[in-house]
């Protein structure tokens, strides 16, 4: 893990004792919001969805994070509750490390804690990025936008074109983009209509970057 490569091999042993592994099938809650933040957790194998998740049942995924991530660290440092929602997306293996264990690791070692301080730092980007798109991109350009985002993120080059290798429905995609499934079901038949993108097995390739791109 990127916030791992600054330790030394006694610093990593410490860290391999101290974390417990559970594991989780699809589906399965990790924490929801509000809860008290007792531990971070890091994916050593699987995806873990971070959503928020209002009162009437509408969700907005944050983030999709898999192997080498890890969550659940903001509400440790600050001594809050839980400000997101942490379910399983593919079934999943995680190291638990209870907070003060947490806490003391960043206490003792710099290059850890600077690690970790780049990650949120990287994580704020982003999310001042999904704010711009929320506010100045109309429906099609949003989701246009989140494809090339998971592309990036969980793209894979195949004789076709890119392909998000996560299995995503029509509601997953609505959830991170925050509309309904109806409005994701029109914009991607208008998408592959125009050649864009194919869909196979839940997964989306981008075959023209140029013509999704018009959308934004």
């Amino acid at each position: 893990m990127p916030i791992f490569r600054g330790l030394n091999d006694e610093q990593l042993l410490n860290i391999a004792s101290i974390g417990e592994e559970a594991s989780f099938n699809s589906g399965d809650l990790i924490f929801k919001t509000n809860d008290h933040a007792d531990a971070l957790y890091i994916i050593k194998e699987g995806s873990v969805q971070i959503e928020q998740v209002h009162h009437d049942g509408r969700r907005k995924t944050l983030a999709v994070l898999t192997t080498e991530n890890f969550f659940g660290e903001m509400a440790i440092i600050t001594g809050g509750t839980r400000c997101a929602t942490a379910t399983c997306g593919q079934n999943c293996t995680l190291i638990r490390i209870e907070k003060s264990a947490f806490l003391a690791l960043l206490g003792s070692n710099a290059s850890l804690s600077l690690g970790i301080l780049l990650v949120i730092c990287d994580r704020l980007q982003s999310a001042d990025g999904e704010i711009g798109t929320l506010t100045f991109q109309n429906l099609p350009g949003r989701i246009a936008q989140k494809l090339f985002e998971l592309s990036s993120q969980f793209g894979r080059l195949d004789s076709h074109g890119l392909t998000i290798q996560l299995s995503l429905t029509h509601y997953d995609l609505a959830d991170m983009v925050g509309t309904n499934r109806e409005s994701i079901s029109k914009y991607l038949a208008k998408f592959k209509k125009e050649g864009s993108i194919s869909v196979h097995q839940k997964k989306i390739t981008l075959l023209d970057r140029s013509k999704l791109l018009a959308w934004t």
